[in-house]
């Protein structure tokens, strides 16, 4: 028999869920918690049959919503489901009282996922985030079985896995081939290494980097924010415009390193735009809603570079930087080169990238969220006239 564990935390909000099946001694209850109030479930993941490992595709995602999206992603994230033995609610003070008394019935049902990354992250939050958490009470040894075995279930095959089986990736596989991370790029769902860990890299974010640089499809005026608003589009592009992706390809490998450049470097360039202008009203660059910043011995990683770096940056502020420079692209024999033999990542830590992450701050200091800023064809079109003019000037 399992030691007893009672968590005692405030919440945002509680309700019952009125159900045909009270009378067996099952209740339902749906409650809303600020992440640094959620207790220390460590010990009482064993009844979640997955293994909720922090790097692959499915983490990262979730750890992007997380910190890119804090007024949504109460309504973007399934949350947690707790199985326990009671839950009771003090109304005088808004407090919820959990009881566990048994590892193979109760615990972290389902968002293994979820909870770690939270946990993880929270404390690096520089604004309050919300969660939700369904808890059952009363299941049996017969009933949590059924339960964990439905919520668990594997979800049906996703586009990218289709798109793989029919060989779309082929041209895209052969540019990569010698690069250095060709190894941990996930070509279809829950692929995993020689280790048997997820692949760090989806696709999905591969396609949608160099969709960013589809020049014909996207102008002077028109800019690709289907690339980070919505993915499957630019995996629906990538589909349909393989013509344009063979002009791409030469420059595959340099523009994935270039987007984790701009990861790496913007933070820098954002504290140096603000102190020549001697303007503190935007904060230093770790104060930006929905940037991260990692404390001791936690790091990102940047698995194009192999790098690591102290800040988590939202895609909503790369995505458009890191587009402006398609401005720098010539076409040459049925191919894409850098124009007037320019290197992007020299552009990027000079003044062109102190100008690119000035822009963005502007915009994410007024915006207070960086998914309104990556959304926001002002911000892109703004960043790509700033790469256009240094193309201009070079």
């Amino acid at each position: 028999m399992s030691k007893t564990a009672t968590f005692t935390f405030p919440v945002v909000s509680f309700r019952h869920l009125d159900t045909p099946f009270q009378h067996k001694g099952i209740h339902e209850y749906f409650a809303v918690v600020e992440t640094a109030n959620l207790p220390d479930l460590s010990d009482w993941k064993d009844i979640n049959v997955r293994d909720a490992k922090l790097t692959g595709e499915v983490p990262d995602a979730i750890r992007k919503t997380f910190q890119a999206n804090p007024e949504m992603f109460l309504f973007m994230n399934r949350g947690l489901v707790l199985s326990v033995a009671k839950a009771q609610l003090d109304n005088r003070n808004s407090t919820l009282t959990i009881v566990l008394e048994d590892r193979n019935l109760h615990g972290l049902l389902d968002g293994g996922h979820t909870y770690s990354i939270v946990k993880e992250e929270t404390e690096s939050l520089t604004v309050p985030q919300y969660i939700r958490i369904e808890l059952l009470e009363g299941l049996d040894s017969e009933g949590i079985v059924d339960v964990v075995d439905a919520r668990n279930t594997s979800k049906p095959v996703r586009e990218q896995s289709l798109m793989n089986l029919a060989n779309k990736f082929v041209g895209l596989k052969n540019a990569l081939s010698s690069s250095a991370f060709r190894d941990q790029i996930s070509y279809s769902e829950y692929e995993v290494d020689g280790a048997g860990d997820l692949k760090p890299i989806g696709v999905r974010d591969v396609v949608a980097i160099l969709t960013l640089f589809d020049k014909k499809s996207f102008g002077d005026s028109q800019h690709p924010v289907i690339s980070y608003n919505a993915k499957s589009k630019a995996l629906e592009h990538f589909s349909a415009n393989p013509k344009e992706y063979e002009k791409i390809f030469p420059l595959a490998e340099e523009i994935l390193e270039l987007y984790d450049w701009v990861k790496l470097e913007l933070p820098d360039l954002y504290n140096k735009a603000r102190a020549q202008e001697a303007n503190v009203s935007g904060g230093r660059f770790g104060r930006l809603t929905g940037v991260t910043y990692y404390t001791g011995q936690r790091s990102g990683k940047l698995y194009f570079l192999n790098k690591t770096t102290k800040y988590g940056v939202p895609d909503g502020f790369t995505y458009p930087v890191l587009a402006a420079f398609r401005a720098l692209l010539e076409e040459h024999k049925g191919v894409y080169k850098w124009g007037k033999g320019l290197d992007p990542v020299t552009l990027l830590k000079g003044d062109l990238g102190t100008k690119l992450a000035n822009t963005i701050g502007t915009f994410a200091h007024q915006a207070q969220n960086p998914t309104k800023v990556g959304k926001t064809a002002l911000v892109w079109q703004s960043c790509y006239q700033n790469a256009q003019l240094a193309y201009l000037q070079a």
